[in-house]
C-alpha cells in the first residue's frame, strides 16, 4: 500500500518513509498521523512525504533501497521481528534511520533497538498522531545534518589534503630559494654570502671549543689570458671545471664557495694543518689534470693555493684567517716552483 500524503507540488522535496507493521489497522493508525501531520502548518513543511506500507519482512525487501528515507518497523512481525528489519537496512544502507516501534510494558525493547543502532524507539501508547510525526521529523533532520556533516567532512578532507599539497609546494619553493640564495649561479658552489655566514659559524664554534679550522684561498693562474684570447663562454667553462674539481675532492663538511671572479676557496672545520695542506694539494694535481684535456699545450690554467690554519696563526676574527689565507696564495703565485703555502711560512717571511 502506498499513499502520497501530498499532492504533487514544484519544487517540493520527496521523502519516503517506509512502514513494517503486519496489524494492517495499526499500519493504517500510524499513515493517518503523518497525513494530519503533512497537513498541519507545523508539519513536514515543503517536502512531500511518500509512505509504503509493507506487512512483513519478506515483502519489505522486495522494495528498492534506494528509495528508502526512514523506515519505520514493528519489534513484532510474526515469524520475524524489527531487529531482523534494522539488520537488513544497516546492511545495505547504514545512512537511513530506522525507527522501531513497541508496546509500554516492553521497556528492555526499547533499551536493545538503542544498542543495536535503531534512530529511535516509539512507544505505541495511542499518541501516535503526536509522537510519530515528531520521531520521523526528528530523523529526517538528523538525515539532513550527517548528510552536510559527511559533505563537509569531504569537502573538509578534501581541504586538507590540497593544503597539504600546497604546503608541500612551498616548502619545496622555499628550499630552491635558500638553495638559490646561497648558491653561485655560474658554478653551483657556495657564493660569497653564503660562505660568510659559514665562516662567521665555524669561527665561533672552532674559536669556543677549540676545534682546528682551516681555510683555502685559491687562484686560476693564467685564467685572464685564457679568457681574453677565447672569450668569456670558455673562461667560464674553466671557472665550472675548477667548481667540479674543488667538490670532487673535498670532504662533505667542507664548503667550497666561489670568492670572486677567477678566486675559490674552501672553508675546512675539524681539520689539522698537515689535513689542509694535503687537500690542498690534491685538489692542484686534480685540477692540473681536468685542465690538460681541455686546454691546448700553449696555454696553461693552474691553481695557487694558500692555506691558513686557526692554531697556527691564531686569529683575532675570521677575517683576519681569511687576510691568512689570501696573504700566503699570493705568496705561492710568486713561487714558480711551490702551488701550495702555508700561511705560517708568510708570516715569517714578513716577520
Amino acid at each position: 500500500m502506498q499513499i502520497d500524503l501530498h499532492q504533487t507540488l514544484n519544487n517540493v522535496t520527496s521523502r519516503t518513509v517506509m512502514i513494517v507493521e503486519a496489524d494492517s489497522e495499526l499500519a493504517q493508525r500510524l499513515v493517518e498521523a503523518l497525513r494530519a501531520a503533512s497537513a498541519s502548518d507545523v508539519g513536514f513543511g515543503q517536502e512531500k512525504v511518500v509512505c509504503h506500507v509493507t506487512a512483513s519482512l519478506k515483502d519489505f525487501i522486495t522494495t528498492d533501497p534506494a528509495s528508502w528515507d526512514v523506515v519505520v518497523a514493528a519489534s513484532t512481525l510474526g515469524e520475524s521481528s524489527g531487529f531482523e528489519v534494522l539488520a537488513y537496512v544497516q546492511g545495505l544502507r547504514p545512512d537511513v534511520p530506522v525507527i522501531l516501534t513497541g508496546t509500554p510494558d516492553d521497556t528492555s525493547g526499547a533499551v536493545e533497538a538503542i544498542r543495536a543502532g535503531a534512530a529511535d524507539y516509539l512507544m505505541l501508547t495511542g499518541h501516535e498522531m503526536i509522537t510519530l510525526p515528531v520521531t520521523v521529523q526528528k530523523c529526517l533532520a538528523m538525515q539532513v545534518i550527517r548528510s552536510e556533516n559527511d559533505a563537509l567532512h569531504t569537502e573538509l578532507s578534501q581541504s586538507l589534503s590540497e593544503l597539504a599539497v600546497a604546503n608541500r609546494e612551498l616548502q619545496q619553493m622555499i628550499q630552491r630559494l635558500e638553495v638559490a640564495a646561497r648558491t653561485d649561479d655560474l658554478t653551483k658552489l657556495s657564493n660569497r654570502r653564503w660562505l660568510n655566514l659559514m665562516l662567521e659559524s665555524k669561527w665561533e664554534e672552532a674559536s669556543r671549543n677549540n676545534i682546528p679550522l682551516a681555510f683555502l684561498m685559491i687562484d686560476l693562474d693564467g685564467f685572464k689570458f685564457f679568457n681574453d684570447k677565447y672569450g668569456h663562454q670558455k673562461g667560464d667553462e674553466i671557472l665550472r671545471l675548477a667548481a667540479r674539481v674543488l667538490e670532487a675532492n673535498c670532504r662533505s663538511i667542507d664548503v667550497s664557495a666561489r670568492f670572486g671572479g677567477d678566486e675559490f676557496c674552501i672553508l675546512m672545520p675539524h681539520a689539522e694543518p698537515d689535513a689542509a695542506i694535503r687537500i690542498a694539494h690534491r685538489v692542484a694535481s686534480a685540477f692540473d689534470e681536468a685542465i690538460a684535456a681541455v686546454v691546448e699545450n700553449s696555454v696553461t690554467v693552474s691553481m695557487s693555493i694558500g692555506v691558513s690554519h686557526l692554531q697556527i696563526n691564531q686569529p683575532q676574527n675570521a677575517d683576519e684567517l681569511v687576510l691568512f689565507a689570501d696573504e700566503a696564495m699570493y705568496q705561492a703565485k710568486g713561487i714558480s716552483d711551490k702551488r701550495v703555502v702555508m700561511s705560517e711560512e708568510t708570516r715569517k717571511k714578513v716577520a
